[in-house]
This record gives C-alpha cells, structure tokens and sequence, in this order.
C-alpha cells in the first residue's frame, strides 16, 4: 500500500502522507502539525520539523506574539564584550543535553529563571539559591552555577571575573532568546537546536584560529 492511501494510525481518518522519524511511520500532515512537539518527540533533523518552526514563528511575528527584548543586551557590543560568558553558558547547555537526552527549552527557561532570581538575591547581598524541583533543571542549574561561580586559575589572573550584573544581562539575554521558541509545545528543542548549531560554529571557528561566531537570532 502507497503511503497516499494508507490512513494515519494517530487520527485513524485522514490520508498518511508524510514520514515520520519518531513514530517511524506515515502519518498524516494535520497530526503533524497539531502534535508535532507536543505528543511527538520530533527529532532534530526532520525537514517538516523545521518547515513547521519557520512557518510558526512567521505566524507568532504576524499575530504581534514577540518577546519583549532588552534592546541594549541585543547590541552587538554587548554581545562582543561578553561572548566568552555566552559562549560558556550555551556550551554547558549543549553539553548538559548530550548528558540528559530528554531535555526540553521548557527546562532551560526554567532554570535560566531560577538562576536569575539567585543572582538578583546575590546582588542585594543575599545568599540563597533559587534551586528547581525536577532531576533534570538541577542538573542543568548546577553545571551553569558551578560555571558562573569557578574560581579563576593562576594562569588566568589577568582575566576578568564577571560581575553580578554582567552575569545577570548574559542570562536574561539568553532568556529572551530562549523565549523566541513556540511556548505551546512542551517538548521543543528549537531553542537546544540553536544553541547546538551556534557551538558547533564556534568550534569549527576556533579550529580554524578565526574569530568567535556573531549571533544569529534563534
């Protein structure tokens, strides 16, 4: 049986045109599009995948649905003084995701947002980490805290510690981006698949010996 005249086995209705690598069968494009990232677990490199993410954020941008960015974070200056802390925080991120596979942007949002709220009692002079509840956003926190809290090397004494508030613009910075990814599908990755696609230049860059990547809005 052609996959034009099969029926999709997630709606037993409609035609089962397109393939689809996580159920490993034909299945039918209104099942694709309603349950994509949300009861499918899409992998990366689907084509309908990344088709549906354009399609929606044109959609979000027509409807007026943008994140409200800080302006001065987007500046290419910023970014510039600060790309080795946005470096070392996307980097952790990517790697956290190899470690826990089942790693969602719900989760980084999440714990981007506690660890603001732990820098900003920190900037008051308070000490009180905002830790959250699942297995997964721990682990994502503390490999970002340990991160943004190791102290300097001998051989880096020349080096700058970041400051609280340098620390606190990087990770609202890396918030908004967070946020550019569709908030109704609880398991989307577009947000990791940037951040992934971003280290993976910054690597090939660095062993090339040329300069750090610019950032391409998620």
């Amino acid at each position: 049986m052609t996959p034009s005249k099969r029926t999709c086995p997630l709606c037993q209705a409609r035609k089962a045109k397109r393939f689809c690598p996580a159920k490993q069968a034909h299945i039918c494009p209104v099942c694709c599009g309603q349950k994509r990232e949300v009861e499918i677990d899409c992998p990366s490199d689907c084509v309908y995948l990344h088709s549906g993410r354009e399609y929606e954020r044109a959609r979000r941008f027509r409807q007026g649905e943008a994140v409200q960015l800080t302006e001065r974070l987007w500046s290419k200056a910023f970014q510039t003084r600060n790309m080795e802390l946005l470096m070392g925080l996307w980097t952790t991120i990517d790697q956290s995701r190899s470690e826990f596979p089942s790693l969602v942007d719900a989760d980084v949002r999440e714990v981007l947002d506690r660890l603001t709220r732990t820098y900003r009692t920190l900037e008051i002079g308070l000490h009180y980490d905002h830790v959250p509840d699942t297995f997964t956003q721990k682990a994502l926190y503390g490999s970002l805290k340990s991160l943004l809290d190791k102290p300097r090397k001998p051989e880096d004494l020349s080096a700058s510690t970041p400051k609280t508030a340098d620390v606190l613009d990087c990770l609202q910075l890396i918030l908004e981006m967070a946020h550019r990814s569709d908030p109704s599908r609880p398991r989307s990755r577009d947000f990791l698949d940037w951040i992934a696609a971003m280290v993976s230049e910054a690597t090939d860059k660095r062993s090339q010996l040329e300069e750090p990547p610019g950032i391409i809005l998620p």
